[in-house]
């Protein structure tokens, strides 16, 4: 009787705790689910497997012509909904320090988009094009996923802090490729020197030691945050955002590239051009959580 009683006040007391919990720290709504148009948003324009430098001046012409591009509309999609339908998963954003999780989070959506792109080349051997555009549609939108994920290790980390103080140009900092086997092991490597991520209370599963930088601080989504507006002086005055930028934009390149060689088809349905943004969060990051 003595230690069912003991179970049963345990219970409460947790009971209590968690109740005590979500009150004082209640979770954000979810974003609004709006997809800017792209030529809102006016990304850079990338040329996937180029042998000549991108042309930029004929970037207008070529934003117009992907505004069109059904394949890129769900990639972005994704890039968006990330923050609505995985609003709360350490995984998806390389949150809470949970690295391990997000690691496979990203490599099981490129196996989803493998699954997909397999299903597509058996719809155009048949002739099915609407089939083999409804499964590339989905392909591109789990890589979209990815690409979330891959962008918010810069943003959402301290990497930036870590290795930017090595460096004289920001292109000499290291890319980080999170879906190779190279870049899954240099996190690893990483993570014994210091790397980690922000804390944030609504996401789970939370892996941060105690007194973890919160993610306000931390996050470098804008130039307006905390993290995201210091300035690294022996960079020319370069802000730690523009630093994230640079390097999210670099591996969501380098992820493109590898896509693109992985699954020719893709390259072929959808072109060597692609545009979608780079540190996409909308779940309230300016010191909120």
């Amino acid at each position: 009787m003595l230690s069912r009683a003991i179970v049963t006040l345990g219970t409460i007391a947790l009971s209590w705790q968690l109740a005590c919990a979500e009150d004082a720290s209640t979770k954000p709504p979810p974003p609004p689910d709006i997809l800017p148009s792209l030529e809102q948003s006016n990304p850079p324009v990338l040329c996937i497997g180029c042998d000549e430098p991108f042309d930029m001046s004929t970037h207008k012409e070529v934003l117009e012509s992907l505004a069109a591009n059904s394949y890129l509309a769900e990639l972005r999609k994704a890039l968006y909904q990330q923050d609505i339908a995985h609003q709360f998963e350490s995984k998806a954003h390389f949150d809470n320090c949970d690295f391990d999780s997000a690691i496979t989070y990203v490599t099981s959506l490129l196996d989803e988009a493998d699954v997909e792109v397999g299903t597509a080349q058996k719809a155009k051997d048949v002739g099915d094009l609407k089939a083999m555009e409804a499964a590339a549609g989905s392909a591109f939108f789990s890589i979209g996923q990815a690409l979330h994920a891959v962008q918010d290790f810069y943003a959402h980390s301290n990497y930036v802090e870590l290795q930017a103080p090595k460096a004289k140009k920001v292109t000499e900092i290291e890319v980080v490729a999170p879906w190779r086997p190279k870049g899954r092991d240099r996190i690893n490597e990483l993570r014994q020197q210091g790397l980690y991520s922000g804390y944030v209370f609504w996401g789970f599963p939370q892996k941060c030691p105690a007194n973890t930088t919160s993610h306000g601080d931390l996050a470098k989504d804008t130039a307006t945050t905390k993290s995201g507006a210091k300035k690294l002086p022996h960079m020319q005055n370069i802000s730690q955002y523009k630093v994230a930028v640079f390097l999210a934009r670099e591996a969501s390149l380098q992820l493109m590239e590898d896509a693109f060689k992985r699954w020719p088809l893709l390259k072929d349905l959808n072109g060597q051009h692609v545009a979608f943004e780079t540190l996409v969060d909308r779940r309230g990051i300016d010191g909120k959580e």
